[in-house]
């Protein structure tokens, strides 16, 4: 969940090829599972009937909540052997038409450059079964029908690739439109949110690796508006673009920073004690209140004040979370600004807050 390469993949498209060819061995398997039966091909039969079981099971366990890419290996590798058993075993040619699925297939469930890869390796154990069904030395009939189907192979993996790449960049493109502040280039309010979501959702499934502790660093330009009263909205807009690149440096690879309001911004750090969050949070004020910012030929001062409030990810909302921080960024402002404030409030000082401040929708 890095700053600088917000997440960006396509899993619901991805997921939604997984599901499809999951039930394709379902469907499939009750025209193969017979035929081969009724030809004594008891290994294949058995090894379709087995695919069948596994396909459902995969999709089962898929709308139970398994991880995408794990779902995706755990189909994708059994389907492929299980495609090359056929290829070695069945009675007729034919069969090799079948192998034309490898690179789409590949493509569509581990985009460009993992699926170009697994693509190759299975075309290249398919080019071998076909030399070693035909014989090293075929007729020109076997090497035209080795031909058509290599070739058309390698003109699908060309084919699908490119299509993979202009897939990739128009998503990208339009993720880029869609997730980051035009601004700043910082998460905007909605990813932000989603971001966190996608966390506290493989915090609560148990997933290796993932984090389980969160701290919110809210942070408010101080008087901004007279810096856009002073020196115009050209140079305003200059010093919060200024200021969220020189906190952007400061942050962890890890962490999340974004733009959740005109002159708010936020932090979103991972497995953090809370105290480490408050000395992060004083390391991101004194970035700007020691550094003036400069701004079309002006030095501009901007101080912050820093709300931080930390929770454990599963069982916490996104709202809850946001609500205890913007108290303590609004006690932070009372207190007279440029601080920090890491401390609980009292219900009073919640209370009191702003009018209008809230969670984000």
């Amino acid at each position: 969940m890095s700053l600088r390469h917000l997440s960006s993949g396509d899993d619901s498209r991805r997921a939604a090829v997984l599901r499809v060819l999951l039930l394709l061995p379902l469907l499939f398997g009750l025209v193969f599972v017979p035929i081969n039966l009724l030809q004594d091909r008891w290994p294949l039969a058995l090894a379709e009937v087995a695919m069948m079981g596994y396909a459902a099971v995969i999709y089962r366990l898929l709308r139970r909540g398994l991880p995408l890419r794990r779902a995706i290996w755990a189909y994708l590798l059994p389907f492929l052997a299980v495609l090359v058993f056929a290829l070695a075993t069945a009675a007729n040619a034919s069969v090799f038409v079948w192998a034309l699925l490898i690179p789409l297939v590949s493509h569509r469930l581990l985009g460009r450059w993992q699926g170009s890869i697994v693509g190759l390796i299975f075309l290249g154990v398919t080019a071998g079964i076909i030399l070693l069904r035909f014989g090293f030395a075929p007729s020109v009939a076997q090497w035209a029908e080795m031909s058509d189907v290599l070739l058309c192979a390698a003109a699908l993996f060309v084919i699908s690739l490119a299509h993979e790449t202009e897939i990739s960049r128009a998503d990208y493109q339009l993720r880029q439109r869609a997730d980051l502040d035009s601004l700043t280039h910082l998460a905007n309010r909605a990813r932000f949110r989603e971001l966190f979501e996608q966390a506290r959702r493989a915090a609560e499934r148990g997933e290796a690796g993932a984090p389980e502790r969160v701290s919110m660093i809210l942070i408010d330009l101080d008087h901004f508006k007279s810096i856009n009263d002073r020196y115009g909205h050209d140079v305003g807009d200059t010093v919060l673009e200024a200021v969220s690149m020189r906190l952007l440096h400061q942050c962890r690879a890890a962490d999340l920073l974004g733009r959740v309001g005109g002159e708010e911004l936020a932090v979103l750090l991972f497995d953090l004690d809370h105290g480490d969050a408050v000395q992060q949070a004083e390391r991101l004020r004194r970035t700007l209140s020691d550094t003036p910012v400069g701004a079309r030929d002006r030095a501009v001062t901007v101080t912050l004040s820093l709300g931080v409030a930390s929770f454990s990810l599963a069982g916490h909302s996104f709202e809850e979370i946001f609500a205890e921080t913007d108290a303590r960024l609004y006690q932070a402002k009372r207190d007279g600004r440029n601080r920090t404030q890491g401390d609980a409030v009292e219900p009073e000082a919640q209370a009191a807050r702003i009018t209008g401040a809230s969670p984000l929708s």
